[in-house]
């Protein structure tokens, strides 16, 4: 059983790092390696779910982000954590005597995101805006469907398909156990998220990682669609 206890430094490095100015400038590959660390510090020494599928980019990039810090780091977590807390420091997190950080959000803030007991919440405590990687190509299986029109962004296509297709289900998962949101909300395809919205799909539904599709979209720093979604929950 995993059982590493995270420092309260850790803890609001991560809150630090969710809303920090500074990402903005830091590339993919650093946002990878912070995502990893902090799965491998929190959750466990490994994915506990197979390697995405090639068609999944984003996912399969922060998948082998997680193994990687695993393999880096086995045994170590002590010089994870250090790790984590240097990357913060080098984008201006600041540690206080009393353990706080400077910057760190507020108590309103932390309510609205933390969940489960994981520094700063499963989606905001990741501590990073990891963007898409790269647009994953759409499976042939999926053209003409929900979850295509969904990747394409494709608004009008989803309007027309469900007039004459009324009893779709829009909370079913694709091979992968994503919903159609989930990948709107991962591709920061905001129409999608808006007419999916106003045909009340599900929005606490949760992918394999267990993230729902707002953290999702936290993640890749789609700022449009959490304000969206948060105002219409």
């Amino acid at each position: 059983m995993f059982s590493y206890t995270p420092s309260p430094a850790f803890q609001t490095a991560a809150s630090y790092l969710s809303n920090a100015p500074a990402l903005s400038q830091v590339s993919n590959t650093v946002k990878l390696e912070l995502y990893g660390l902090f799965k491998l510090i929190t959750v466990s020494p490994s994915p506990n779910t197979s390697r995405p599928s090639f068609f999944d980019m984003t996912g399969r990039a922060k998948w082998d982000a997680w193994v990687q810090a695993s393999r880096d780091y086995d045994g170590r977590l002590d010089d994870a954590e250090k790790r984590y807390l240097d990357i913060a420091s080098s984008l201006g997190w600041k540690k206080t005597e009393s353990g706080e950080s400077e910057g760190a959000p507020s108590a309103e803030q932390e309510s609205r995101t933390s969940e489960s007991g994981r520094p700063g919440g499963s989606g905001s405590g990741m501590g990073v805006s990891v963007s898409i990687i790269a647009p994953p190509a759409l499976d042939k299986n999926e053209e003409g469907t929900v979850h295509g029109f969904a990747v394409q962004n494709d608004a009008q296509a989803l309007s027309e398909f469900l007039e004459h297709n009324s009893n779709a289900d829009l909370n079913a998962k694709d091979e992968f156990g994503y919903t159609p949101l989930h990948l709107a909300c991962d591709r920061g395809n905001l129409p999608i998220v808006e007419l999916l919205l106003a045909k009340g799909v599900d929005t606490n539904i949760k992918d394999p990682d267990d993230f729902e599709a707002v953290e999702l979209a936290r993640i890749a720093g789609h700022d449009d669609i959490v304000a969206t979604l948060e105002r219409g929950s």
